[in-house]
């Protein structure tokens, strides 16, 4: 996205707006993968890992489909 900085923009306000939307409806994701957590996909090639506890919602990782999750350590 260096290489398209319009193209960086429209993710970040992709990523903010569902973000905004988690604030006004913090189960709007799924059962997360992870015990305690939901997920929402802002976008195809993008997973925003978070969970909620009372009446915060903590972003725990906005991370690649591409990518192994949850993580395996060995």
């Amino acid at each position: 996205m260096a290489d398209n900085p319009q193209a960086a923009v429209k993710i970040d306000e992709l990523f903010s707006d569902a973000v905004a939307r988690l604030a006004e409806y913090p189960m709007l994701g799924h059962q997360g993968k992870i015990a305690g957590t939901r997920e929402l996909i802002p976008h195809e090639s993008y997973r925003l890992i978070y969970e909620v506890n009372q009446q915060t919602i903590w972003i725990l990782a906005l991370i690649h489909t591409a990518r192994q999750y949850p993580p395996v350590y060995r």
